[in-house]
């Protein structure tokens, strides 16, 4: 399962969720080390946004996070929250695979929706060591999730919005939110595709040209505000013969025919399948595929 696409489909994030690995040897060369040091705040971010990084102490460019994260014991005064004891040599920025803890910047909605899902998360926090202490340290000693309102510097100087929020969990935690996600939608009857692994790069190509990204069996994006999913299927002779278009609401909304609109607890599942060629969309170049998705979306209401 891609624990990552899962989650981020479910909220409609187009930032990466970031997996965070303490390391307790030094790396090999050839890590991917940042080319000047900087704030593990900004490391965080940058990594959401796709980069990845194996950081040393001296790549922490200041020191807070170095002893949150238990690259050394504090000297004269205890600072909390941080990883102990400081065996720490090293720490590994972005893949979620081998990670310990998981960091999903979002908005509180976002955390809201996720918490229906998983269950009631606390939110441990103090304006201070957001990013390192609160939303890393914190999650890897209490084997818990929490949620950062993260600190002044974070947003300052490493550019987080004033709307988000660090939701951070230990990895396990992360797959098991990402199974629960799955494991709801197919017992609601939601849909499935074609998996995505399956489909030719040329199509994947031409839906990511269109701002949609992969999940395991579907694509997700937005489209004139709203999150947006589309699976494809094949008919017995292998075309690629229907795509169907999934828009999930939280709360009530109504559609007009070809669309039907099936309650999933507190969501509604907006649900139209189609044939490619009659609503004038090529899957292999792409085209029409978001000026008809954005066409039929006006038989929905929010």
């Amino acid at each position: 399962m891609d624990v990552d696409a899962t989650i981020r489909a479910f909220v409609g994030s187009k930032l990466r969720l970031v997996g965070v690995k303490i390391i307790d040897e030094m790396p090999k060369d050839g890590t991917e080390r940042p080319k000047k040091p900087l704030r593990y705040s900004k490391l965080i971010r940058e990594a959401a946004q796709g980069k990845n990084f194996t950081v040393l102490e001296k790549d922490i460019s200041d020191a807070n996070p170095q002893l949150a994260l238990g690259f050394y014991e504090p000297k004269y005064v205890d600072i909390q929250p941080r990883i102990s004891p400081a065996n720490t040599k090293a720490v590994r920025i972005g893949p979620i695979e081998g990670s310990d803890v998981v960091l999903m910047i979002l908005n509180p909605k976002q955390v809201m929706e996720l918490a229906q899902v998983f269950g009631p998360i606390d939110a441990r926090f103090q304006g201070e060591l957001g990013v390192e202490g609160e939303a890393t340290a914190l999650p890897y000693m209490g084997k818990k999730p929490n949620v950062s309102f993260l600190c002044n510097s974070a947003r300052l100087l490493s550019g987080y919005l004033e709307s988000e929020v660090i939701l951070s969990m230990p990895t396990p935690d992360a797959q098991s939110l990402a199974e629960k996600i799955e494991n709801q939608a197919r017992h609601d009857g939601a849909l499935c595709g074609c998996l995505v692994s399956d489909i030719p790069p040329q199509i994947q190509a031409a839906f990511k040209e269109n701002g949609f990204e992969k999940g395991s069996d579907y694509f997700f994006g937005k489209v004139a505000g709203s999150n947006v999913r589309l699976y494809l299927e094949k008919d017995s002779n292998g075309r690629f013969s229907k795509i169907t278009i999934h828009i999930p609401v939280k709360g009530q909304a109504e559609a007009d025919a070809p669309f039907i609109v099936k309650a999933r607890g507190n969501w509604s599942d907006i649900v139209g399948k189609f044939d490619p060629n009659e609503i004038g969309v090529d899957l292999h170049t792409g085209e029409g595929l978001k000026e008809t998705i954005e066409r039929l979306l006006q038989h929905v209401r929010i």
